[in-house]
């Protein structure tokens, strides 16, 4: 089967402003907004420690152990609202979520998820530094990878592997579906660039976390909403139970 750009696009904008689009969102946003704050401060309490001055907006100060864990919490929480976002946007369920996409095999998938996503940025940074095309190469044919292991609760090898072979035939059209999801991602970033100015000289710098949660969340979630529309369109009808 084909992959049909623009359908996919479409049936990942009308997954985002669904009720559990909605609710998906708000959640990322306020879990990131969290993970940003204690980035900055982590970062402040970084440049402490080696004694430069703080350059980072953040709107708290914390101890460098605390501000670590907030982190190391916030990323771990936001990978499993992305590990629910997949599988909800791939069942193309819009009023509610299913229990069992909060839970079910989710001590299994997480690690994968986190360890699968570290090797894919990995490979692709690597093949981006050797000529861009392998880099290229590699972020189409492993594009789906999140949603085997999600969805199908595959390891991240097998994952890798099978989205390998979805990818097959497609890549081009893939890519295509890359490139509208990264330009309106810069689209985007020149609005944060401009609101950003504007915070700083209105002298409100500590908001930057929550700006930029207002930013990443729904991209974030449009970017998975589309994925898996061409994840279900490329792999068929049939879902799983999970």
């Amino acid at each position: 089967m084909s992959l049909r750009i623009g359908a996919a696009l479409q049936s990942g904008g009308s997954r985002l402003v669904s009720r559990t689009g909605t609710l998906l969102t708000v959640s990322y946003l306020v879990l990131y907004a969290v993970y940003q704050t204690g980035f900055n401060v982590l970062m402040n309490a970084l440049y402490a420690r080696i004694g430069l001055p703080a350059a980072i907006p953040a709107p708290i100060g914390l101890p460098l152990p605390v501000a670590a864990a907030v982190v190391a919490a916030a990323l771990l929480v936001l990978t499993w609202v992305s590990l629910v976002a997949i599988r909800t946007f791939v069942a193309g369920e819009r009023d509610a979520i299913p229990r069992g996409f909060w839970t079910d095999g989710v001590g299994w998938a997480l690690p994968n998820l986190v360890v699968g996503g570290l090797l894919t940025s990995v490979l692709v940074t690597v093949g981006f530094v050797f000529l861009i095309l392998p880099g290229l190469f590699l972020l189409v044919g492993l594009a789906f990878m999140a949603m085997y292991i999600a969805v199908e609760g595959d390891d991240f090898v097998t994952a890798m592997r099978r989205s390998w072979g979805l990818a097959r035939g497609n890549r081009l059209s893939i890519l295509g579906l890359v490139v509208v999801v990264a330009a309106l991602g810069a689209a985007a970033g020149v609005g944060f660039g401009l609101a950003s100015l504007v915070l700083a000289l209105a002298g409100l710098e500590p908001l930057t976390p929550l700006l930029t949660a207002v930013l990443v969340a729904p991209m974030t979630m449009y970017n998975v909403a589309a994925v898996s529309a061409a994840f279900e369109q490329l792999r068929g009808t049939d879902r799983p139970e999970l």
